[in-house]
């Protein structure tokens, strides 16, 4: 019988940037077989990864990165954030934590119940300093490492199919400003009207100098986790928008391969989602950053690359610095590398002797 590993702390195949994860970590964990649960009653294809009704027991676990322990209620602790501490609690000498952030609303109880949890693991790897700050200060000996997504490559078939979406849009990939966007609730604060005006202005700047702004729909998750309403939005205000809307499309490639691809062609790239930064960047572009956590500010500091926080951007302060990054590469390689190296630390503190 071969290995069978578990992914715990789910979320859903129909967030671009999840479903990166998910198959990052099957790909790094790829001489087992790999099975999860989702809540997704239509759960999207994720290569390699068995998609199963319910995790049994299995020879090891790995909790998957992200911002799973966020912890919406102030001063008490969610019905999810426990259901997340339980599954952590499962066989922790066989469990281990991956590429996590902790959001900033996971302080005070939820933190003291998520560190006690966490000191019991084989291993924790987070993915940006303020985390690894926080979990070292609370005596956990944590590894600084970098988003599991960053062990994804680009086909040619991905690029090539995300030129013929384009194409169909009438949009030469070249003129084309590729834009995330997201709707802000309690767990990531920001005013939701004053985003759509930025954007509406970042828009129209981008037709006045001759680029062809593309909304990407990146979520279409649940609640607030869902881009397309927004995109609607601005698109009413700014008429020639076009909207990219991978979920729409019928591929045999997994959703975040038909985004990695458009990441790779199109000339300009503003990054609002944090998977916007991450697969761009492992497909050798850069974005335009514009952070609204800890994690995506991690990826400006730690790699040095050009963007600002959401609240004080501004698309005519800023317009240079984004068309800047057309003329610019980014070298994945040794990142690549290092996201495989702590992976292989952390899998073998977990594999049955």
């Amino acid at each position: 019988m071969g290995l069978t590993v578990g992914l715990v702390n789910t979320y859903s195949t129909l967030n671009i940037g999840d479903a990166a994860i998910y198959s990052a970590l099957t790909a790094l964990a790829s001489e087992a077989e790999v099975v999860a649960q989702f809540q997704d009653s239509k759960p999207e294809y994720i290569p390699g990864l068995h998609i199963v009704p319910k995790v049994r027991h299995c020879d090891a676990y790995i909790s998957v990165g992200g911002d799973i322990f966020n912890n919406a209620r102030e001063g008490l602790i969610t019905k999810s954030f426990i259901s997340n501490l339980r599954q952590l609690r499962r066989s922790p000498k066989h469990t281990f934590v991956f590429g996590q952030s902790i959001p900033r609303s996971c302080h005070g109880l939820s933190f003291q119940a998520l560190t006690l949890c966490l000191r019991r693991l084989a291993a924790v790897c987070v993915r940006d300093v303020e985390s690894h700050q926080r979990l070292t200060k609370a005596g956990i000996p944590a590894i600084l490492s970098f988003d599991a997504a960053f062990a994804l490559l680009v086909s040619e078939q991905a690029k090539e199919k995300a030129k013929q979406i384009l194409h169909s849009l009438a949009i030469q990939p070249d003129s084309a400003a590729l834009i995330s966007l997201r709707t802000f609730d309690s767990m990531y604060r920001h005013d939701n009207q004053q985003f759509q005006q930025q954007f509406v202005a970042l828009s129209r700047k981008c037709c006045q100098q001759g680029y062809q702004p593309v909304l990407l729909i990146q979520s279409q998750a649940y609640g607030a986790d869902n881009d397309l309403a927004m995109a609607e939005e601005i698109k009413k205000q700014v008429p020639q928008i076009q909207i990219f809307n991978p979920f729409a499309v019928n591929s045999d490639l997994a959703k975040w391969e038909l985004v990695m691809g458009a990441l790779a062609i199109c000339r300009l790239i503003v990054a609002v989602r944090y998977h916007t930064s991450v697969l761009a960047l492992a497909s050798g572009r850069v974005p335009f950053n514009l952070y609204y956590s800890n994690k995506g500010r991690d990826l400006t500091k730690r790699l040095h690359i050009p963007g600002c926080s959401l609240e004080k951007f501004n698309p005519d302060i800023h317009w240079d610095a984004i068309a800047a990054t057309a003329a610019t590469s980014f070298d994945h390689q040794a990142i690549r590398q290092q996201v495989k190296q702590d992976f292989q630390n952390c899998y073998n503190r977990v594999l049955p002797s």
